[in-house]
């Protein structure tokens, strides 16, 4: 009955934009990019700050011959937090997890992430850093990769890709208070313009700090400014997909996400175009959006069934 009213209420609500935040357009100075395989001058922590289970539906597009056989149900997910640590440009965290406290954020949203578990809050992950936070790099602001926004001092920087809160949808009207509590009193967002940006493995790419050891990407289609981004680390070349790839599932068959994307043929194509990059960096590393090395999550599920 919940879920029939959620639906009949959707139905009754204009399409609007999710947030009126303002955002101002970032570029960054580019330099020759060094060879990406090379290690670099970023130290990674990569933790697990939540644990969800969603349908698979919404993770995998089981429409794609390529996902033929796989079986609708409830998987486990991770919100994981990469902190990434310059020796001179101090901490950027890549999404933010979870607070401690989800009720912070309203009942609307605690009924939407039902049995969220938080392991590793985003004020606990901040707090054990060396290093002073110097910027949040958001791969794209679905709540579920920006909740931790409530733990992160509002003076912080915050970067995503462009037209993130811009799209108009009849959701939005129930999520609008959610997102003013988290961007209140914030500075505005700072949003990646790709016009006259570089290109990395033909993807457009912005030199994050204008040393070569941190790229922004351009990955639209899961959300229209969705951004991966590609690290530099002292152990060698992390690539962070976001839900570009939610799954590791995801990344090795190139089967792009289901209901929760926006534009099926555009993600498959930076899907696409992102695999074909990391197949010419030797050794990297690839994190998904919901997914770390070792933990028992989606792909197992998906592999058993």
């Amino acid at each position: 009955m919940k879920t029939l009213s959620l639906i009949l209420s959707l139905a009754l609500l204009p399409a609007c934009a999710l947030s009126r935040h303002p955002s101002v357009a970032v570029t960054a100075a580019s330099v020759s990019a060094p060879p990406l395989a090379e290690p670099g001058p970023l130290t990674l922590e990569s933790v697990v700050s939540a644990r969800w289970s969603v349908p698979l539906s919404g993770l995998v597009n089981l429409e794609n011959p390529d996902a033929a056989g796989l079986v609708d149900g409830d998987v486990p997910i991770v919100l994981p937090v990469h902190v990434l640590t310059h020796p001179e440009r101090g901490a950027f965290v890549i999404d933010t997890g979870a607070p401690a406290d989800l009720s912070v954020m309203g009942p609307l949203v605690g009924g939407f992430l039902g049995d969220m578990e938080v392991v590793d809050p985003m004020a606990d992950i901040l707090a054990r850093q060396s290093a002073p936070l110097a910027g949040v790099l958001i791969t794209h602001m679905h709540l579920d990769h920006i909740l931790g926004l409530a733990d992160i001092p509002v003076e912080t920087p915050i970067y995503a890709g462009p037209g993130e809160l811009e799209v108009r949808q009849a959701s939005n009207a129930l999520l609008r208070r959610p997102y003013k509590r988290l961007l209140d009193d914030r500075a505005p967002l700072q949003s990646w313009d790709w016009t006259d940006a570089g290109t990395l493995g033909g993807l457009p790419a912005i030199d994050v700090l204008g040393d070569g050891s941190l790229w922004a990407l351009s990955v639209p289609g899961h959300t229209p400014g969705s951004t991966a981004y590609l690290a530099r680390t002292v152990d060698g070349p992390v690539l962070f997909t976001g839900d570009c790839a939610h799954l590791q599932w995801s990344w090795t068959s190139g089967v792009e996400a289901g209901s929760y994307t926006a534009d099926h043929a555009q993600h498959r194509q930076s899907l696409a175009a992102l695999r074909q990059l990391a197949a010419q960096i030797d050794g990297v590393q690839v994190f998904t959006g919901h997914e770390l090395t070792g933990e028992d999550t989606g792909v197992d599920m998906i592999a058993a069934r």
